[in-house]
């Protein structure tokens, strides 16, 4: 396989048995592709999107995703506190990334939009500004985040310490607010 494309449109290919380890995409769309479980070890992608997509399980040491977008894809257990963190932003719309890891990482003013993000890790992770539209947020991990001026004001299930992290200005509901206070056990009618 090259190793760098341009302005390319790849559908329902299945990248599972092909290396994709130091390639570079630019501008490139990923349409129903499945590429769990591969090793894109050092790849760079830059302004792609990846649209109806399976990267779950992948390993991503090393990538740099530069303004990528996922749309309606799958990229549950990946490890993205091993990319490259220089210039990073992603952001995610009607995907699944349960059991996913962005410690400490820097993703300010990232984008989780209808995404389900069961039991992920942000400890220690830079979520300024970032918003959680519509997000299930069951059994994520907040230890020693930066939530400050981040929108939770539609997200739910979440179990935020207000001790252990930083949430000046975020924005939540009365709805979700509860969530807040789950640790000290009390009822609220």
């Amino acid at each position: 396989m090259n190793d760098y494309f341009d302005n390319e449109t790849f559908t329902k290919v299945s990248f599972t048995s092909e290396k994709l380890s130091k390639a570079d995409f630019d501008a490139c769309i990923f349409k129903d592709c499945d590429l769990s479980e591969l090793h894109i070890n050092g790849s760079e992608f830059l302004e792609c999107e990846f649209i109806n997509c399976n990267l779950s399980n992948s390993r991503v040491r090393g990538c740099s995703f530069k303004n990528t977008h996922f749309f309606d894809s799958k990229l549950m257990g990946i490890k993205f506190h091993e990319v490259d963190p220089f210039l990073l932003q992603i952001n995610f719309t009607n995907c699944h990334l349960d059991y996913s890891s962005f410690y400490q990482l820097r993703m300010q003013n990232f984008q989780f939009i209808n995404t389900s993000l069961k039991e992920v890790d942000f400890t220690e992770t830079d979520l300024q500004q970032s918003e959680f539209d519509n997000c299930d947020l069951l059994g994520a991990i907040f230890e020693n985040t930066d939530l400050r001026e981040a929108n939770f004001k539609t997200a739910r299930n979440f179990s935020i310490d207000l001790e252990t992290n930083r949430i000046e200005k975020a924005i939540f509901s009365k709805e979700n607010i509860a969530n807040l206070l789950r640790k000290y056990k009390v009822k609220i009618e």
